[in-house]
């Protein structure tokens, strides 16, 4: 028996290394890595543009284009006049996702589960591998960074946005509620250690916002993250907002999630792995009790080593999340539900197809 990674024991490759007799691949992954390219985190023009084009070889395959009908591709302003026709030239040069899967990879291995695309009948909740969080220590917050205002200040400034119903705040009471003030409280529950279920409200500021601010909200530091915001190409770009995994999957407003100044880097990186904890505790069966089954780290600096566990201890894991608002969610299904193994997991953004005769200011 052979174990590595596909690619490597394909047979095809197999027989080239004289491999002889009989050779069978099995179906059973033993693990389900996602695989992407990287860019600086220095430059999010660069990697906005990256993802987007990447982006575009997915939702060409789902609306059947290919290389050979590149020209149905919509144009796009988000990247200034000069790149308007980057989507029609990135599938007319290789072709939609599909295409180029078909090309380099279906006679080694067959297309199935993760890499087909998801038709919204499976669960798209999955943590992202963490890596070695031990083995490259941080020597803490960024000078003048949003995570150091936050910790001096001594509260978190999250808004929600006042239209989603996903994040309510109770008018007679004047305390809010939801899967978005959740996931408010599970970030200062990382950032603050004496956090406690006694002093959430002395360290969660919760504001609503309205959509038309929420840019201007980010970018003048009025807000340090705003919650329930739609990932799409408009607001990744021309909003120049960072996303965490998404927290919801709206069938009318589509996935949502919490969005930070673009940047601020190491904030975003903080509410992405943030969010991301709350899946990985799901996934592994970890919850309020047994938070200390969470992972240390060190990439956020010594005092926010326990991050992911007292997030836990605060919050629970998505799972209890979900439930706890479940009145407001409805019952759980489709996109939300966790990605087992081998689930299609290649999902679309919502924007490629809405974006021309946006302004914008970039000049490369």
């Amino acid at each position: 028996v052979i174990a590595d990674n596909q690619p490597i024991i394909a047979g095809t490759l197999m027989r080239t290394r004289k491999v002889i007799g009989p050779y069978k691949i099995g179906n059973q992954l033993m693990s389900n890595h996602p695989l992407a390219m990287v860019t600086r985190d220095d430059d999010p023009s660069w990697s906005d543009f990256v993802t987007w084009v990447l982006q575009a070889l997915i939702i060409a395959e789902k609306h059947n284009i290919t290389q050979q009908t590149a020209s149905e591709m919509p144009a796009t302003d988000v990247f200034g006049e000069k790149f308007k026709n980057m989507f029609v030239n990135a599938i007319r040069a290789v072709g939609n996702y599909g295409e180029i899967y078909t090309r380099h990879l279906e006679d080694v291995i067959p297309r199935q589960d993760m890499n087909v695309i998801n038709d919204g009948t499976s669960g798209l909740i999955f943590s992202h591998p963490f890596g070695n969080l031990l083995g490259s220590a941080s020597s803490g917050h960024v000078e003048g960074g949003i995570l150091e205002k936050i910790f001096q200040r001594g509260y978190l400034k999250c808004g929600i946005l006042d239209q989603n119903t996903l994040g309510k705040f109770d008018t007679e009471k004047h305390t809010p509620s939801g899967l978005g003030v959740d996931y408010c409280y599970a970030l200062s529950a990382g950032i603050f250690r004496d956090y406690t279920e006694e002093t959430k409200n002395n360290y969660t500021k919760i504001f609503p916002i309205v959509s038309t601010s929420m840019s201007s909200s980010l970018n003048q530091h009025e807000m340090d993250v705003i919650n329930l915001v739609e990932v799409n190409l408009i607001n990744d770009v021309s909003k120049k907002m960072s996303f965490s995994q998404p927290i919801f999957y709206d069938s009318q407003e589509g996935p949502l999630a919490l969005a930070t100044y673009q940047d601020d880097v190491q904030w975003a990186y903080f509410v992405y792995w943030a969010v991301s904890a709350t899946f990985y505790a799901e996934e592994r069966n970890i919850t309020k009790e047994s938070s200390n089954e969470m992972p240390l780290l060190n990439l956020f600096g010594p005092h926010h080593k326990p991050m992911m566990r007292n997030i836990i201890k605060a919050v629970g894991n998505y799972g209890d999340i979900y439930d706890r608002n479940t009145d407001d969610l409805g019952p759980r299904a489709g996109l939300n539900m966790l990605s087992i193994k081998n689930s299609s997991r290649l999902h679309a953004f919502p924007g490629i197809f809405d974006s021309l005769n946006i302004v914008n200011d970039f000049a490369f």
